[in-house]
């Protein structure tokens, strides 16, 4: 058996939908914890594994994989069982296209409603001085000064509202394909699709947020077959690596 590493953060999406897939697939797997909090990603030397400073990146029998998609497609193709790609081509293609969707559309949607109510309430413990030292590394330092007020503004509501909106319009289309084709994203079977997806549920939770799928029974059901998989639930965030909670109810 090769030897697989994952370079993950606990309580980030992408680094989640990896520990599913490989938690389906039944594969023993050894963590190294980056803490995104604390910007050990853009440490010397977690930046000579993945020079763009995210997570996750999985290192297999010495060879590393970067980008979480392209991570989960290569752990199908490399262990094939359970497969976790449709044998249809044209499920194989709606497969892909919801993946694309959560990477475009709820990754995108639900990160404003994160920072906003998660993510400051760590940054507020750092100087303007301390984010210097932290983002002095970052590899493309021209975002520098926007990350800096970014992380050192007070919230902003109006973001958490949009990041409201986005969620339930894309939601709205998902509830739609699984009345139309379900019971899964990709049609007949379960798959890389709603791995990709999963994680963004875990999140909506824990922001107190889960009246973005009011209304739609398909996406209450689907989220209920998800989340009650035995591979979901290992992978979870642990308790004691998660963010904290919201700085406030969200209503």
């Amino acid at each position: 058996m090769a030897e697989i590493e994952l370079y993950h953060f606990w309580d980030s999406f992408c680094s989640f939908k990896v520990r599913i897939c490989l938690e389906e697939k039944g594969l023993s797997w050894k963590g190294h914890y980056i803490d995104l909090m604390a910007f050990e990603n853009l440490k010397p030397s977690y930046l000579s594994i993945n020079k763009k400073a995210v997570v996750p990146t999985l290192r297999h029998d010495g060879h590393l994989i970067p980008e979480s998609s392209i991570i989960n497609e290569f752990l199908d193709d490399r262990y094939p069982e359970p497969p976790l790609k449709p044998s249809d081509a044209l499920e194989r293609a709606q497969m892909r296209y919801w993946v694309k969707v959560e990477e475009d559309e709820l990754f995108t949607a639900i990160r404003p409603a994160s920072l906003n109510l998660m993510m400051k309430k760590v940054f507020e413990k750092y100087s303007e001085a301390d984010l210097d030292k932290l983002l002095a590394n970052h590899p493309r330092p021209q975002l520098i000064p926007q990350l800096k007020k970014m992380f050192l503004d007070p919230p902003d509501q109006k973001a958490v509202e949009q990041s409201r909106n986005l969620l339930r319009a894309t939601l709205s289309r998902m509830n739609k394909k699984l009345a139309d084709s379900g019971p899964w994203l990709a049609g007949s079977s379960y798959s890389l699709a709603d791995i990709a997806a999963a994680p963004v549920i875990d999140r909506i939770q824990r922001l107190g947020m889960t009246d973005v799928w009011n209304g739609l029974p398909r996406i209450e059901a689907w989220l209920e077959r998800v989340t009650s998989r035995p591979a979901y639930k290992k992978a979870a965030p642990l308790d004691e690596f998660r963010m904290p909670a919201p700085i406030r109810a969200v209503a």
